[in-house]
């Protein structure tokens, strides 16, 4: 009986990268796309601000471009028009987010309620939300009128003013008024917001606590409350920085006036940039607003780590 004759392995090819290592670099490969799409739109931006804000570059002045280093921010320091749009902007932030929120939950309660008609008052509420920021601002300009504006009308009516009040040009009633403006076309975001934490809420735990005798009250304050709050806190951070950055209104409404009572960071860099032409302050005070905001975004993710988990 004949045997094959037997051969021997020849030993495989070693390759140059362990088939771990290929897939690492494979899982790497696939971050490309967007890790060029985010350095494009996100990384370029931040670092093009910061590298003319280290320049001297006033358009109309072209003769004067040059690298002045840490000059704009020293001239931010002594500029006293920037602490008070810095101290008008915390105004227009507290005062805006704090009224929408609580319109927002007294409009979210309102709509959680089973009634007639509830579909359109639903549609209705958000309709503030979904016009544009100019279109706002346009109309309330109108209704701010002092001689055909309808708000002085109604209150001349209601017997509330003797006389007609320029909302807009008076220093002292400038902010209150955009801001209620603002408050107006903000109310629906919380409105949305936490009408759909309340609709996650179970009925059972309603159930038990009446059967238990509270209140309504502390059915509130120990049901609804705590399991909302991890969207309260999402809902107000993201409106934070929103308003603190939302500068269409103001500029439409009052440029900034009277007399920079109305001017915050953002429409006063708005002015830096499109009405004095000079870029590099601008680009200075970009980047100042965007650090204030980093300290607010990682503050507000110290605060939240623990409150996400409750949800």
């Amino acid at each position: 009986m004949a045997y094959p004759e037997a051969t021997v392995a020849a030993p495989l090819a070693r390759p140059l990268i362990s088939r771990r290592t290929r897939d690492v670099l494979t899982g790497y490969a696939y971050l490309i796309p967007a890790a060029v799409c985010l350095g494009g739109t996100i990384a370029f931006p931040i670092l093009k601000a910061i590298h003319m804000s280290l320049y001297r570059h006033v358009l109309f002045r072209p003769q004067e471009y040059g690298f002045i280093g840490l000059g704009n921010y020293g001239r931010l320091l002594r500029d006293e028009v920037f602490w008070l749009t810095l101290w008008n902007s915390f105004i227009w932030v507290a005062g805006s987010v704090s009224l929408q929120f609580l319109g927002g939950f007294a409009a979210a309660l309102l709509l959680h309620q089973a009634f007639r008609g509830r579909a359109l008052v639903r549609t209705v509420t958000l309709l503030p939300w979904v016009i544009p920021g100019v279109v706002v601002a346009l109309v309330w300009e109108w209704l701010y009128q002092p001689n055909y504006g309808v708000i002085n009308d109604l209150l001349l009516r209601l017997g509330l003013l003797t006389e007609r009040v320029a909302w807009l040009s008076d220093p002292a009633l400038a902010m209150p008024a955009v801001i209620a403006t603002n408050v107006w076309r903000g109310v629906p975001f919380f409105a949305i917001m936490l009408l759909a934490g309340l609709q996650a809420i179970p009925d059972e735990l309603y159930e038990a606590a009446l059967v238990d005798g509270a209140s309504v009250l502390h059915r509130f304050w120990h049901i609804t409350l705590p399991l909302l709050r991890p969207i309260i806190v999402v809902a107000t951070a993201t409106r934070i920085v929103w308003t603190f950055n939302y500068a269409d209104l103001i500029f439409v409404m009052t440029s900034g006036g009277p007399a920079n009572a109305t001017q915050i960071t953002s429409t006063y860099t708005l002015l830096q940039a499109y009405s004095d032409l000079d870029f590099g302050y601008a680009a200075t005070l970009s980047v100042v607003l965007l650090v204030i905001m980093l300290v607010f975004t990682t503050a507000y993710l110290r605060v939240t780590r623990g409150i996400e988990s409750v949800a």
